[in-house]
């Protein structure tokens, strides 16, 4: 699979957006001032039902490197070739656990960044230019740090 490969867990995301938003919006909750904010509340719910299992996905998601430690250790050690081939099937479980827990750590950081990009049309103003400016600034300084680290 290549770049093909998107569409399904976009097409997903896009689901679960859309189907929390109109979920709220059906319960007709209102702000003080009576502007609906429903469709917020059920994103925010949807959330922090993707959010409730973090725990149990950072642990999976170390369990490849522990693997590969494990199988750097058996082979500085001289095991017997048996008992590399039992870490190298771990090894190879514990890099699929991590594709995967990537995964669900990328649509759960997409239906977050709509809530704040909801959040941010309410108080921030992109025609001030010294707003857009500033954007552009943080945007590319993740772009500068990413190439300084080398990650």
């Amino acid at each position: 699979m290549g770049l093909e490969s998107i569409a399904l867990p976009v097409l997903m995301i896009s689901i679960a957006i859309v189907l929390a938003h109109w979920l709220g919006h059906t319960s007709e909750l209102t702000d003080e001032s009576g502007s609906p904010t429903g469709g917020l509340f059920g994103t925010a719910v949807a959330t922090m039902g993707m959010l409730s299992t973090a725990a149990y996905v950072l642990t999976m998601d170390m369990f490849g490197p522990i693997a590969d430690n494990a199988g750097g250790i058996i082979k500085m050690s001289r095991q017997p070739e048996s008992v590399r081939e039992i870490s190298d099937v771990l090894d190879a479980d514990g890099n699929t656990k991590k594709a995967t827990t990537k995964g669900f750590a990328i649509g759960s950081a997409a239906l977050a960044s709509f809530l704040l990009c909801s959040a941010y049309m309410d108080e921030v103003d992109v025609a001030i230019p010294q707003v857009f400016v500033d954007g552009l600034l943080g945007s590319m300084l993740i772009f500068l740090l990413s190439f300084l680290i080398r990650i």
